[in-house]
């Protein structure tokens, strides 16, 4: 603080006396004092005095309350960079999983299960991402051990198989083929369709959601398991199931040199780009006519089974070893266990490791009885997701 002159002094004094101010104590009077000095002072004093005013706290005295204010300030600022540092990493970290480069978009061909489906086309939009859900499909005849087969899979981690739906397969692909030879739809045309028909562009492999939908749908997760969740989500589970009627669909061209098999490799291309398949025959057909029999009390002709067999191995060469195998319960269920290897094998194919079947299990024994069997893979039985 600037210390006054005694003439002012004696000004600022001889005013407060005519005032009355004399009565106020010291340090009031001496407030009054320098305000009285600033106005004889110049601007430049003035301001001077002023940025001056605010007196530097000594040792042991708090600092004023703007100082707590500028504290709190810094200490937010280091928050919010913090904050906008993580969002910037969780997006790299986004960038780096979905493996790809450039501006993304919900209309991508991101696959995202290439182990278990390496070449798939996913075409995903913001309505439809047809490789999201992975799928197990066992093709089959009857009587050729197929719920056996369908429940040992079903001892596999990540996987919940279903039995079977009275060829639902064959009515998908029935309606998929309606759909897509339909000249007046224009299931792919690229721009708006006007008219009777009218519709925007239909993005490729939007039918594959629906109707993979009809499969969630009939093979859900136990309700306690989704009561017990919060939100609950089994995407990444890889859904089975099993068939023993596609090859009545096959069959039903008569004319057996001439099946499209391709039209089948279409339909599951583009509506289950993410299944494996298993082929499932029996290569021994006289048990297998001896079990029909037992079964239902009618005989198969044994040149129809052998039919049967090639079309759906036929089928499977189509698809390619990349998606399907073809396996004879005639050398998977032998009673003496060496049928195991080729079990061991399928379910290393698929992509576990550290698995392996030690038994068999035997459903529908002597006709349709259930065996209570436990089974365990492995305790460190796991997918690959590599």
């Amino acid at each position: 603080m600037r210390i006054p002159t005694i003439h002012s002094r004696r000004k600022v004094t001889s005013r407060n006396d005519e005032r009355g101010d004399h009565h106020l104590p010291i340090q009031m009077q001496g407030e009054k004092s320098s305000k009285s000095n600033d106005n004889f002072r110049a601007p430049s004093q003035r301001s001077n005095s002023k940025s001056n005013s605010n007196p530097v706290p000594s040792s042991g005295q708090q600092p004023p309350p703007s100082a707590f204010i500028d504290d709190w300030k810094n200490i937010a600022l280091i928050i919010i960079i913090c904050a906008l540092l993580l969002i910037l990493q969780a997006h790299t970290f986004q960038n780096t999983a979905i493996k790809t480069t450039g501006f993304w978009s919900p209309y991508n061909k991101i696959n995202t299960h290439p182990s278990w489906c390496p070449l798939a086309t996913c075409t995903n939009t913001p309505r439809c991402k047809p490789c999201q859900r992975r799928f197990l499909i066992v093709v089959a005849t009857g009587r050729s051990g197929s719920t056996t087969l369908m429940n040992l899979l079903d001892l596999l981690p990540g996987v919940r198989m279903a039995g079977e739906n009275k060829g639902q397969l064959i009515n998908d692909f029935t309606s998929f083929r309606n759909l897509r030879d339909s000249i007046e739809l224009h299931l792919t045309a690229t721009e708006e369709v006007d008219g009777a028909w009218k519709h925007f562009p239909i993005p490729a492999q939007s039918l594959s959601c629906p109707i993979q939908g009809v499969y969630e749908a009939i093979n859900p997760p136990p309700e306690l398991s989704m009561n017990y969740r919060g939100n609950y989500d089994d995407s990444d589970t890889i859904l089975g199931f099993k068939t023993v009627r596609l090859h009545e669909a096959l069959m039903a061209y008569n004319d057996t040199d001439k099946i499209d098999f391709g039209l089948w490799d279409e339909f599951f291309s583009e509506n289950f780009p993410c299944a494996r398949f298993i082929f499932n025959i029996r290569g021994d057909i006289e048990k297998q006519i001896q079990s029909w029999l037992l079964a239902f009390g009618s005989n198969l002709d044994g040149d129809t089974i052998r039919e049967y067999n090639i079309k759906l191995s036929q089928l499977a060469a189509v698809l390619g070893p990349d998606r399907a195998r073809v396996i004879d319960m005639s050398e998977w269920s032998k009673k003496d266990g060496s049928g195991l290897v080729v079990l061991n094998d399928l379910i290393e194919w698929l992509g576990y490791r550290n698995c392996k079947f030690s038994s068999l299990i035997h459903s529908n024994k002597d006709g349709y009885g259930k065996d209570t069997t436990k089974l365990s893979l492995g305790k460190d039985c796991h997918l690959d997701q590599g």
